[in-house]
């Protein structure tokens, strides 16, 4: 990858990679403002890098919308929907997009209550709920999730978390980011550091260790 990226001429990433194996689920850690969420916005191509690219087998997947819409699923830090649709309109029209439909979704994070209301509606948990299931739609290889389990029920987080280890068991690769610990140790076997704009792989033991010695966040 070796991501650079700037803000108004101050640098973020500085070679910034994070590589993953199938049936992997990786941690992105780093202090706060340390870059985790720009960089995982670059991996899912919501903004483009100074220089650097994602690769998959070996070529780029830049604007490769077949990629990105059936083989890249994203859930962002914050929810990115449509105000103004309802919960099903919001569904349908991703369906339409990737060209897939994933009703066990649904059913997994107790979308049928909602599908009547509109986005604008809808409380950050269940806002959260529907920004997963338009990620999981097309049932991705790949799954790039920033504070995936923020706002959410404990309910839903144990069922997210399940069906997450069931797709890892069948080959899907997690990125996954989140400011807590217990969280990082339960979620993931090996962590990337992100400090200083530039990345080191570690166990997730490591990244914790790491981050809480002079009180710095996950």
């Amino acid at each position: 990858m070796n991501i650079f990226k700037a803000y108004r001429g101050a640098a973020v990433l500085k070679g910034a990679s994070v590589s993953l194996e199938p049936g992997e689920r990786m941690a992105l850690a780093g202090k706060n403002g340390s870059g985790k969420s720009t960089l995982m916005r670059v991996i899912a191509q919501r903004l483009r890098p100074d220089s650097g690219s994602v690769e998959l087998d070996g070529r780029s997947v830049a604007r490769d919308r077949e990629f990105l819409r059936k083989r890249l699923g994203y859930i962002p830090q914050e929810c990115e929907l449509a105000e103004f649709l309802t919960v099903k309109q919001q569904l349908e029209l991703w369906r339409a997009a990737v060209g897939a439909e994933y009703p066990e979704a649904d059913e997994l994070l107790g979308l049928g209550e909602l599908m009547k209301k509109r986005i604008s509606e809808l409380s950050g948990g269940q806002r959260k709920r529907v920004s997963i299931a338009l990620a999981i739609q097309a049932r991705p290889d790949y799954l790039v999730a920033d504070e995936a389990f923020a706002s959410l029920d404990a309910e839903y987080r144990e069922r997210f978390a399940a069906w997450m280890r069931s797709r890892c068991e069948d080959g899907m690769a997690v990125l996954w980011c989140t400011h807590d610990a217990q969280e990082l140790r339960r979620m993931c076997g090996r962590a990337v550091l992100l400090d200083g704009g530039v990345t080191r792989t570690v166990s997730a033991d490591e990244a914790v260790q790491f981050l809480s010695e002079d009180g710095r966040n996950v």
